[in-house]
């Protein structure tokens, strides 16, 4: 059997109200030679039963279940099984422009690339769409060198953010995976290994992904139990392919000041919004501030840092200080202002 030139991988839990969509808008691309790789995460709902109808119907779709392990699992389970001389991905509850996959296939081999990505668009449940460029300059190939470069700043340009918005030509992975300890922005630790390893990577700058908005999503619940343990699992993966790859010094920076513009003002935010009696919460805050990863981001980055907004300014100053009982009263005010804006 011909291998077909992109692998399609999409993960697939709670997606039963979407799934018909997405598959619709891979069934439809363009370009014809793909496979289309279902992965069934132990799903409760019928996204199984409905990928296996759809199997029935178009013989370059295949279907794998397993026990529910996770997004990164369920990512790694698809490329496992993967074919194609290029391997991309869709989350089960977006879909794609017709010709996303033929417009990155035809630069990725034009252009001998070993990663190309596009623009996508943030579609509210009211179909509303926002466009979000590229955050590389698009139409400009990027070596190896050049790559190196922008790793220094990979969290301040945020072109790690996403696997889903690029396809990877599957020799130049190199049998990579996704860290399955990692539960939550598990794409970031992936890309800065898939980034590191590309010779040649260039961006489009069209809107070929839908991502929907969907607040029912684990991102967007307002207490997450599991966010601590997670961002430092993260972040002990990013500081392995650093050291790995001589890069920590040269990286520093770019990491710090996004756990003190990004991570912490989570972390602190997502403490604040626990159903927990209010003491118990500035004990929580008190552990964040000793975290090793929160320490010493707080410790490099100046306050006056050119990249910081003024509220993220007084939570570090907050955090230099050790204050929680302080930043506790800041963010639980926060809370109460977006929800009085909300209720507007």
């Amino acid at each position: 059997m011909t291998a077909p030139l992109v692998s399609i991988i999409v993960p697939m839990y709670r997606t039963e109200p979407f799934i018909k969509e997405c598959a619709a808008s891979l069934m439809k691309q363009t370009l014809t030679s793909v496979e289309i790789i279902f992965v069934n995460d132990g799903s409760p709902d019928e996204s199984g039963r409905i990928a296996e109808e759809l199997a029935a119907q178009d013989a370059r779709i295949q279907v794998i279940h397993k026990e529910n392990g996770g997004l990164s699992s369920a990512r790694n389970a698809g490329i496992k099984a993967a074919r194609g001389r290029y391997i991309g991905f869709v989350d089960g509850d977006d879909y794609v422009a017709d010709t996303m996959f033929e417009r990155l296939y035809k630069e990725a081999e034009k252009g001998r690339l070993d990663i190309a990505g596009c623009g996508f668009y943030k579609e509210t449940p009211l179909k509303e769409r926002t466009y979000v460029r590229p955050p590389l300059p698009a139409g400009r190939v990027f070596t190896k060198a050049d790559m190196t470069d922008q790793l220094t700043r990979a969290h301040e340009l945020r072109f790690i953010w996403y696997v889903w918005r690029y396809i990877y030509r599957r020799d130049a992975l190199n049998g990579l995976l996704f860290d399955e300890d990692i539960r939550f922005a598990e794409d970031s630790p992936f890309n800065l290994d898939a980034f590191r390893k590309a010779a040649r990577v260039k961006v489009i700058d069209e809107g070929l992904y839908i991502y929907r908005e969907n607040p029912q999503s684990l991102t967007e619940i307002p207490f997450k139990p599991y966010l601590d343990e997670q961002l430092q699992k993260q972040y002990e993966a990013k500081m392995a392919f650093y050291e790995s790859n001589g890069l920590t010094e040269a990286c520093r920076t770019d990491i710090d000041t996004y756990l003190c513009k990004h991570q912490i003002p989570m972390l602190l935010a997502n403490a604040c919004a626990s159903p927990q009696p209010s003491h118990e919460i500035t004990d929580h805050i008190r552990r964040i501030l000793s975290y090793d990863m929160v320490k010493t981001a707080v410790r490099n980055t100046p306050c006056r840092h050119k990249q910081l907004l003024t509220g993220e300014r007084v939570v570090l100053g907050l955090c230099k200080m050790r204050l929680p009982i302080l930043l506790q009263a800041f963010f639980e005010r926060k809370t109460k202002e977006k929800g009085s804006a909300e209720g507007a």
